[in-house]
């Protein structure tokens, strides 16, 4: 059977640059991984990605098989029976994508020569989702939470044991917490890393163990935690509080809370674009006619204006600058939008009934409508 193209194998035209051989190689390795893919013909795509790759990243051999196709090459893929080795030797030579496997299986999966040591892992990070009415919006607000975090054990202050003569490294991992398994796949090995059955990745095994975290160095606790709300805040956006999260148990920095910022409903505010409140507010008709001053409550306090005579429902009334803040870092703010709703009362008495007869028949009180 003939050879498939080595770009078409990869998807690539044949001015692809070596960025782009890297990641078309590292999708499709991920892709076809019989780890991953359980496919009949995954292993046998796996090895053709691989060999095509291995052959158009290495200079010289893609320029022999632009020239001569696979006849100038054929033979020097590195699969052709040399097992694990030169397979290991194109991952070192490729810019180190032996890391494919490990963010495929969570680190577990580098061949023991390309495996890197990355210093601490930091803490797992928390979620947590916050409702804010239109006031904690407007101005920020301090959102006090309860929640469960990972912390160090303050019995045994991390290390798992009473005291540190208690704790001996593990002699099957030799303190790396895994061990190296072997898994061959016709003419390929892969090796991968597992956790350590003996001190079940600690590392480490006691003589005598915590008795508040049972070994771990680590417990969860709640904890009350103030989660600051900046003014400028809106809704759908997420803040982050660095450091404030699960803490790490090898070492490394804690994880960070992301704060999903949400608002409750109203039925009274709004916002209009980026900064602008909209705020329902009812009027009497005779404000709307004669253009009344009127008080209204806002959240800057109170503020006293005439109405616009002749205002009909639906119309606004702008108050400048009494709106949401820009952002965080700005005193700039956007306007409060009165929506005018006018209030017909549904009854009224003799007296007033009299004077409004008295003025019914007036012109300028009748609604005038035209057909076009």
């Amino acid at each position: 059977m003939a050879k498939r193209d080595y770009y078409e194998i990869l998807g690539l035209s044949k001015n692809a640059d070596e960025t782009e051989i890297k990641k078309a190689y590292r999708n499709l390795a991920k892709k076809y991984h019989p780890d991953v893919n359980k496919g009949h013909d995954a292993e046998e795509k796996f090895k053709e990605v691989n060999e095509a790759a291995q052959i158009l990243l290495d200079k010289d051999k893609r320029a022999m098989y632009d020239k001569l196709g696979h006849a100038g090459v054929d033979g020097q893929s590195g699969f052709g029976g040399s097992g694990f080795g030169g397979f290991e030797d194109f991952f070192s030579s490729a810019g180190g994508f032996g890391d494919i496997f490990g963010s495929m299986f969570g680190g577990t999966g580098q061949s023991s020569s390309s495996r890197r040591n990355y210093g601490p892992s930091r803490g797992e990070d928390i979620v947590v989702d916050v409702q804010l009415n239109f006031k904690e919006l407007m101005f920020g607000v301090d959102k006090i939470i309860k929640t469960k975090l990972l912390t160090k054990c303050k019995t045994c202050d991390g290390i798992g044991a009473p005291n540190k003569n208690d704790v001996k490294t593990c002699g099957q991992c030799g303190g790396s917490g895994s061990i190296m398994t072997t898994q061959r796949m016709g003419p390929l090995s892969f090796q991968s890393q597992a956790k350590c059955p003996n001190c079940n990745g600690a590392g480490k095994t006691f003589a005598n163990k915590c008795r508040d975290c049972s070994g771990h160095g680590y417990k969860f606790e709640t904890q009350e935690i103030t989660l600051p709300i900046p003014k400028g805040t809106r809704p759908g956006q997420q803040l982050m509080m660095s450091g404030a999260g699960h803490a790490s148990e090898d070492g490394g920095p804690n994880g960070n809370i992301y704060i999903n910022v949400g608002i409750i409903k109203s039925n009274i505010f709004s916002i209009s674009g980026s900064s602008d409140l909209i705020m329902n507010y009812n009027i009497s008709y005779l404000d709307a006619i004669l253009g009344n001053e009127i008080t209204i409550e806002t959240y800057d306090g109170i503020i006293k204006m005439k109405v616009p005579k002749g205002i009909n429902s639906g119309e606004y009334i702008t108050i400048k600058d009494k709106g949401l803040h820009k952002d965080s870092h700005s005193h700039k703010r956007g306007d409060l939008k009165l929506k005018v709703n006018i209030v017909v009362p549904s009854s009224a008495s003799k007296e007033v009934k009299e004077k409004l007869e008295e003025i019914n028949n007036k012109d300028e009180f009748k609604a005038k409508n035209k057909l076009e």
